[in-house]
């Protein structure tokens, strides 16, 4: 059975991804996984060197902070990138926006900023397998759902209290119970496997590793870190809707949490549980890449120094004004 066919016996199955309910997932059989534990302990990386021992200072925990507390989505978004890329960090931002693609076409654009590991840390015969890392807050699904349900104003500028009523039933319909198992969030995780898929070099049947660190408005003691293995063969049905779905697996999609403090430790921890996901890869039948003998090199940069945080902060909120006014000339 295709995916065309499934869409003919259930009518109700195309439809925006900002829509998708648990009765989509149940019928190609994907589902959320939780991980035990939260994360707490030391993981290999740190304590094996695959995370360069670096001095902890004060703006990489102040850094953490505000990413842990800050309410306004910017802030949020460019302290991560401070996290992930500052004094040598082995994560860069990529330049592509995340896309979802139904039949080859454009459905969807995530508001996802991504990282993938820096290409200097992995060997040119891995580089088809790096690893691609997704961040946004929920609060942006939340905004985005009520947004695509807004209803149109009355044409006399009256009341228009019918259609707003079926848009608030629809949108509580839509709206998961658990936002943890939220369906829009295997979107954003496949149009992250298909931004992978894009730069593969490789004619062989591949597998990604596609991982989301989450954060909510209600939890600020976690980020929350969502995993899935995506196989070609499952991209390749997204591409044509009429190719046969036997023997293609549907993702379980792992969520797993780390705790924000101590914020001193928190780049180091967040990075090498990354890096250690990634190293796992090779069970999916992908050689694991090589850190260059077990340990990230260090790229180090001069550290900031007093007003230079506030002024990156700055110059951050800058480049995702830009960017937003680039994608949204673009929009769908």
């Amino acid at each position: 059975m295709s995916l065309r066919s499934l869409g003919l016996e259930h009518p109700w199955l195309f439809t925006h991804p900002l829509f998708w309910t648990a009765q989509h997932l149940d019928l190609v059989e994907c589902r959320f996984q939780s991980v035990d534990g939260d994360g707490s302990s030391n993981h290999a990386g740190v304590e094996t060197g695959l995370h360069d021992a670096r001095k902890c200072d004060q703006v990489s925990t102040q850094m953490a902070e505000i990413f842990a507390k800050s309410l306004a989505l910017k802030h949020k978004t460019c302290s991560l990138i401070n996290v992930l890329q500052y004094n040598g960090g082995t994560f860069e931002q990529a330049k592509d926006p995340i896309v979802f693609v139904f039949a080859k076409r454009p459905i969807d654009r995530p508001e996802c900023t991504a990282f993938h590991i820096a290409k200097q840390y992995i060997e040119e015969r891995h580089r088809d397998a790096l690893p691609i890392v997704g961040y946004f807050d929920y609060q942006t699904i939340i905004s985005k759902r009520r947004q695509k349900l807004k209803p149109r104003p009355h044409p006399c500028k009256g009341y228009n209290g019918p259609v707003q009523r079926l848009c608030q039933r629809k949108l509580s319909k839509v709206t998961p119970q658990t936002w943890s198992q939220d369906p829009y969030l295997l979107c954003t995780l496949l149009s992250m496997a298909q931004s992978l898929a894009l730069k593969s070099h490789s004619a062989q049947p591949n597998v990604y590793v596609t991982r989301l660190l989450v954060t909510t408005k209600s939890d600020q003691e976690y980020v929350h870190l969502f995993e899935a293995e995506i196989s070609s063969k499952l991209l390749d049905i997204l591409d044509d809707p009429t190719l046969s779905m036997k023997h293609v697996c549907w993702p379980i999609i792992q969520h797993s949490k780390l705790p924000f403090q101590p914020y001193s430790t928190f780049q180091m921890r967040l990075t090498a549980r990354l890096i250690e996901v990634h190293r796992a890869q090779g069970s999916l039948g992908t050689e694991p890449a090589d850190f260059h003998g077990s340990k990230v090199i260090s790229n180090k940069r001069k550290l900031p120094e007093g007003n230079d945080f506030t002024r990156r902060i700055d110059n951050c909120i800058a480049g995702l004004d830009g960017l937003a006014f680039s994608r949204g000339r673009g929009q769908m």
